[in-house]
């Protein structure tokens, strides 16, 4: 159910008691610049139903600071666990409505953390031209989040040559972690350096990040180098 009263817009998730809240505001940042962004969240066993209701909490505040159309920034949004499964493509109906519509459809599996999978389907399926991905304008900005706990099926070697076959076609790399127990070193390996700018880790467990630390991720995230 969507809801709108004064600027302010309420989808409420069909999964119980989650919320997806966003207020629109004159004063909060806006990206205006050209970005593809895949956003990808981690719906395995690892993650707690808690973590997976701030997972979604913080795509959908993140996706507010961005200007969300086919010309400015366009989002894809994807989900992994023993299996991927794509929210929406590049192609999709690009509007901020339609992108928190995706986030909400997303649902908690709660299997196997298959980073391999999601490696994939972001290299050779959302980055496609086929899906939208606006892949040969050098004007526009590759980028994929994480929202995740680091662990995988795989290992860390297999994150950092998929991260680098990634990095390698000009994507740019960010990684949110939703939990205090995390492979620091997966954790690292899925983010483009300088890490400290292209990270994000909750700092109180159970809650949800603040408006300030989704608001500086969303300009590192907008920066055009």
């Amino acid at each position: 159910m969507r809801v709108s009263l004064r600027g302010m817009t309420i989808l409420i998730n069909s999964f119980p008691m989650v919320m997806l809240l966003t207020i629109a505001s004159a004063d909060q940042f806006k990206c205006h610049n050209k970005v593809d962004m895949v956003i990808l969240l981690d719906v395995s066993g690892s993650i707690t139903v808690n973590q997976f209701k701030i997972a979604k909490k913080f795509a959908a505040d993140l996706v507010k600071h961005f200007d969300i159309s086919k010309v400015r920034t366009n989002v894809a949004i994807a989900s992994y666990s023993q299996y991927v499964k794509t929210g929406r493509t590049f192609y999709d109906d690009a509007s901020q409505e339609a992108v928190l519509k995706a986030i909400d459809g997303i649902h908690y599996e709660g299997a196997a953390s298959r980073l391999d999978l999601a490696f994939g389907l972001v290299q050779f399926g959302l980055f496609s031209g086929k899906q939208g991905a606006r892949i040969c304008d050098k004007g526009v900005k590759k980028v994929a989040v994480f929202v995740t706990d680091g662990k995988s099926t795989r290992g860390v070697e297999f994150t950092r040559q998929s991260a680098d076959s990634l990095i390698e076609r000009g994507i740019t790399l960010f990684s949110v972690a939703i939990s205090d127990h995390v492979d620091e070193d997966e954790l690292n390996e899925l983010a483009s350096t300088p890490r400290k700018s292209h990270q994000l880790v909750i700092d109180t467990p159970s809650k949800f990040f603040t408006k300030e630390q989704v608001e500086r991720f969303a300009k590192e995230i907008c920066k055009i180098d």
